[in-house]
């Protein structure tokens, strides 16, 4: 069988971005064509803000209230998202690089072409999260919380998702092959149309609640 492959689109940055300094967030602003660095948003609330062709580097969001947020085009490099609370945030062209998301409540995301990488996600929560070409690359999703989503051909490579939550979600062609997947939760229903290697076939099979036992009876 030939697996799918989904080509990942990445953001679409001029060069040189000149740098901005951004102290607020506030409601209706458009940051766009800039890069920003050791920048601290932390706290801040704002609505329908728009960031367009924007590189990242070392800013916070930490507990930022982000409701409508627009991203298109960015990249985001060691920054730090921790407790942020995005309700319907749209993502298009977007690469998180060693980022930290504990504990993120982003609420009806839309995803379409992003890219996480070597992020901590552990103990978020994205519900009802719609993707279109996604992949996460050496995460760790521990906790994670992707109930009520359309996870169709996400890619999930080398992660570690002890214990996340796939319950009513759609993972049809999702890619977990060389991920963790102990204590995963999902219904047998759920789990349809995934892709898994031979190594974790077991696994999924406990998940299930079947006992696989050698023709000698020996249990494995």
């Amino acid at each position: 069988m030939v697996l799918p492959t989904y080509i990942i689109k990445s953001p679409k940055l001029p060069k040189p971005l000149p740098p901005k300094n951004l102290a607020n967030l506030t409601d209706h602003a458009e940051i766009a064509a800039c890069s920003i660095s050791s920048c601290d948003l932390t706290g801040q609330t704002a609505i329908d803000v728009f960031f367009e062709q924007v590189h990242l580097r070392h800013v916070s969001f930490t507990q930022t209230r982000l409701n409508k947020l627009r991203v298109t085009d960015l990249c985001a490099e060691v920054c730090e998202f921790s407790g942020s609370n995005w309700e319907n945030p749209r993502l298009r062209r977007v690469e998180f690089i060693g980022c930290r998301l504990l504990g993120v409540q982003w609420l009806e995301v839309q995803c379409d072409d992003v890219f996480f990488k070597d992020c901590i996600l552990e103990g978020a929560v994205l519900v009802k999260t719609t993707c279109n070409a996604v992949r996460f690359e050496k995460c760790n999703l521990r906790g994670v919380i992707l109930d009520e989503s359309n996870l169709s051909g996400v890619v999930f490579s080398h992660c570690d998702l002890t214990n996340a939550s796939f319950r009513a979600s759609t993972l049809n062609k999702t890619d977990l092959c060389g991920s963790i997947l102990n204590g995963v939760q999902a219904n047998p229903q759920d789990l349809r149309g995934a892709i898994i290697d031979a190594a974790q076939a077991i696994q999924v099979v406990g998940l299930l609640g079947l006992t696989v036992q050698d023709s000698d009876g020996r249990l494995r």
